[in-house]
């Protein structure tokens, strides 16, 4: 659904995050997108984020009514924080009509190719922001990520399980800028197809010193020899000691993909309905300010149900998650549903193929890989298969939400929901918008 209203953004407000990525926003801000603003005769207000969550706060502070749009500067998890804000607000019903644009300057850029692809246009900072200028609007889906009381917002994706932990255990690689991911999905793959990776050049020596093969080689040539510092174990690890998890999920798939997994009882699903009917809405007034999310019913609804062991499972809202990745080559804007992509068991050989075919979503034709829209799901995340004393991760729009006992940082961080109680996904169809080049 695309949203044309007359008219460009005359007055924006824009928040910049100067230590995303590559930590270039600024520099990119002044140089390249500064002059397409004053050309196009826009006023603009420039914030920079100072701390984590701080978008959040402006978001929930700002008062939208001098404004056209919000425009984050940045990667995508500034513009989830800017979501999250308007609709923690009172008056969320009318903050979260506030057009939101994004301009890549981080490392998780998603949002931005979805927009620019959808209309055939090439991933630029440039392209990006014309599709501010001009004004044209689109309806994005938001999903409401809920267990127990806690509860908060996203627009991109939820992963469990291989990506997830890809993700995550690369964060050491932040700055490479939108780059990581690819590196680090790329050098598992070869770690697979040729057994080891050639020795480190001297510290500060260029990583094109490396033997690798062609086919591979240009990912790695980044030219600044920061790579040479980089610990290859754990990226041959990924996948040569492949993690599985125990778990099980629930879901209500969309018309038309009733065939994937297997009916719950009426009599479960009867009381699963009324337990997620609960769920978020019970309690004092401090914690229902804000939207609460859909008005789902689902008494009427079929959930159908898979149990683990799980090599995977990505819950993806737009068909891009970074520029270099499609997992949900079928995902749209603002059909009312997520795009399920699931691996519950796969050949090693055959897992590093389908992780480099995610550059242009054939990965989803492999008969390893099921993939269905659903409006609902809920997810028991597990232990690993072999290892019980040891969790996984869930990633939610790049963050971690919840993590097991024994896996990367776990300890050091305090994550918002538990690893292990059921996580609940409902979809609000296009409840938000964003600028749009056409």
């Amino acid at each position: 659904m695309i949203r044309q209203k007359l008219g460009r953004p005359k007055r924006i407000f824009i928040i910049l995050n100067p230590y995303g990525g590559k930590k270039s926003a600024r520099k990119i801000f002044h140089s390249e997108i500064r002059p397409l603003l004053l050309a196009a005769n826009i006023i603009y207000t420039l914030q920079e984020t100072q701390y984590q969550l701080h978008a959040q706060e402006l978001a929930y502070k700002l008062d939208f009514l001098n404004y056209d749009g919000i425009v984050c500067v940045s990667g995508d998890g500034v513009l989830v924080e800017v979501v999250n804000g308007l609709l923690q607000r009172e008056d969320w019903d009318t903050a979260i009509k506030v057009p939101l644009g994004i301009i890549p300057a981080g490392t998780g850029n998603g949002l931005a190719k979805s927009i620019l692809d959808a209309v055939g246009e090439n991933y630029s900072i440039q392209n990006a922001t014309f599709a501010v200028i001009r004004g044209h609007k689109r309806a994005l889906d938001v999903t409401t990520v809920l267990q127990g009381k806690t509860k908060f917002f996203s627009i991109l994706m939820l992963s469990w399980g291989l990506i997830a932990d890809i993700d995550i255990e690369s964060e050491k690689y932040r700055w490479m800028g939108d780059t990581r991911l690819d590196f680090y999905v790329r050098l598992v793959c070869f770690s697979v197809n040729f057994g080891s990776i050639p020795a480190y050049p001297p510290f500060g020596g260029n990583v094109g010193s490396w033997a690798f093969p062609p086919r591979y080689k240009s990912v790695y040539d980044q030219g600044d020899g920061l790579i040479s510092n980089i610990s290859v174990d754990q990226c041959i690890l990924r996948v040569m000691k492949l993690r599985k998890y125990h778990g099980n999920i629930e879901y209500v798939p969309a018309p038309g993909h009733e065939s994937f997994g297997k009916p719950k009882s009426e009599r479960e699903a009867i009381a699963g309905n009324i337990e997620i009917s609960k769920l978020g809405r019970d309690g004092d007034a401090d914690v229902l300010h804000g939207y609460q999310g859909p008005n789902c019913c689902f008494e009427d609804s079929v959930w159908r149900f898979l149990e683990g062991p799980f090599i995977s499972i990505m819950l993806v809202n737009v068909p891009w998650v970074g520029k270099d990745a499609m997992p949900a080559p079928e995902a749209k804007f603002s059909d009312g549903f997520l795009d399920l992509v699931l691996i519950k068991d796969c050949p090693k050989s055959a897992l590093a193929s389908l992780l480099l075919k995610t550059g242009n979503g054939s990965h989803v034709k492999s008969p390893y890989v099921m993939y269905l829209k659903v409006k609902a799901f809920r997810l028991v995340p597990g232990n690993r298969v072999g290892d019980s004393a040891k969790g996984g991760i869930v990633d939610v729009d790049g963050e971690v939400v919840a993590r097991g006992e024994g896996v990367y940082m776990c300890g050091q961080e305090r994550d918002p929901m538990s690893y292990g109680p059921p996580i609940l996904l409902t979809v609000d169809k296009g409840l938000a918008t964003v600028f749009s080049s056409r």
